[in-house]
């Protein structure tokens, strides 16, 4: 079968992909290509339409959905299959989503319901993320440049936008909005902020904004969604972090870019900040020469198992995650620690750095946890099988 793999944004994904089709006997034509806006790209358009006039194309991927891809498959009814793992989807229209050459696989078991039951498309599969178990066998630690207690490799999230849409509401509004924060953060997921962020609410804040301006946004109930859990996920990183320093932990934070505050914040605690790690070769380095590694999930994230995960347990590091729902169904208990608080996780943290025998042993449960059912070729063969 000859396979048409299209980079959009410089997926983390694609190299896996291409490696697990062409062992399964597959022919690829991977190509990267920047596209501007994903349902409309008239650069594009000609790029991909010109790809399939000119090579005999079985199949097209890529990783999260794009309608500019739809559109041509549906077009010369060639199978177009999209694995995303971003959740939210961010995906503000069903448009093209419901033609018969779409398989588009989701990785949370939330937005596969949502799409599936709630907006009626017989297109969606649930398909959780995975990891290349053999590739990853191949890298070994490197303690002299990544050896510590704890690491989190990752960004801090902004909370830009909440701070935003908070100052322009009425004072009721606000204590209202900082409440939902203050519970929310005490556990995990997102469970709070769904339940508060009434249909009555947001249309209070519209008609608040709408009252001080006629041209006011109006924010939806998913932007103030994101919004929450952005500025949450932000506050559950800097004092996750901010809490290991002050306990003594030789913690490090790998980070593309982050603000003069949070520097000064994270510096004052000791924290090691470090600039980013390569995905396919540092980064499973830094989980196999660390203790523990962190995963705060952005809370936007209602279920799914996020890449973290599969990424460290895959290299057999050990990890320690805020729980998911979704990872009842894959995990035993003594395959991956979960915390539901932030001093829950320092606790757990504090433990395991004293127990090393215990915490390898979950190391490696994980590990095989991972290699039996989060294996990357094995996804591919399932996702395969549709056709």
């Amino acid at each position: 079968m000859n396979v048409l793999i299209y980079d959009l944004f410089g997926s983390f994904q694609i190299k896996d992909m291409e490696y697990c089709l062409k062992k399964l006997g597959h022919k690829c034509i991977t190509r990267f290509y920047p596209v501007k806006d994903r349902y409309h790209d008239e650069d594009f358009s000609f790029v991909i339409n010109k790809d399939l006039a000119e090579n005999e194309i079985d199949l097209v991927f890529t990783t999260n959905y794009y309608p500019v891809v739809s559109l041509p498959c549906k077009e010369k009814n060639i199978p177009y299959f999209s694995w995303v793992y971003d959740s939210p989807a961010d995906l503000p229209s069903i448009e093209t989503m419901d033609f018969p050459t779409n398989h588009i696989f989701f990785f949370s078991r939330y937005e596969y319901q949502h799409y599936k039951n709630d907006l009626g498309l017989d297109t969606v599969y649930y398909l959780p993320l995975a990891a290349n178990v053999e590739r990853l066998s191949t890298i070994g630690p490197n303690p002299k440049k990544f050896s510590s207690d704890v690491s989190l490799v990752g960004g801090l999230y902004f909370s830009d936008t909440f701070y935003s849409l908070k100052a322009i509401m009425s004072p009721e509004q606000q204590k209202y909005m900082d409440a939902i924060v203050a519970v929310q953060m005490k556990k995990s997921g997102s469970f709070v902020i769904d339940s508060a962020l009434t249909d009555d609410f947001i249309g209070d804040v519209n008609s608040y904004f709408k009252s001080q301006s006629e041209t006011a946004i109006q924010p939806s109930k998913d932007q103030l969604f994101f919004s929450v859990c952005a500025h949450l996920t932000h506050l559950d990183r800097l004092v996750l972090l901010n809490m290991c320093g002050e306990r003594g932990f030789d913690t490090r934070l790998y980070i593309a870019e982050i603000n003069d505050q949070d520097r000064q914040v994270l510096s004052s605690h000791n924290i090691s900040i470090n600039g980013p790690v390569s995905y396919h070769e540092e980064m499973p380095q830094v989980f196999k020469s660390c203790k523990i590694n962190l995963n705060p999930t952005t809370r936007a994230n209602r279920t799914g198992i996020p890449l973290r995960v599969v990424d460290v347990l895959g290299c057999g590091g050990f990890l320690i995650t805020n729980h998911q729902p979704e990872m009842d169904d894959f995990f035993d208990p003594d395959e991956i620690v979960t915390y539901e608080s932030v001093e829950d996780a320092i606790e757990k943290i504090d433990y395991c750095l004293r127990h090393d025998n215990e915490r390898m042993k979950i190391a490696q449960k994980g590990f095989e946890r991972i290699s039996k059912d989060f294996n990357f070729m094995t996804r591919v063969q399932e996702m395969l099988s549709y056709l």
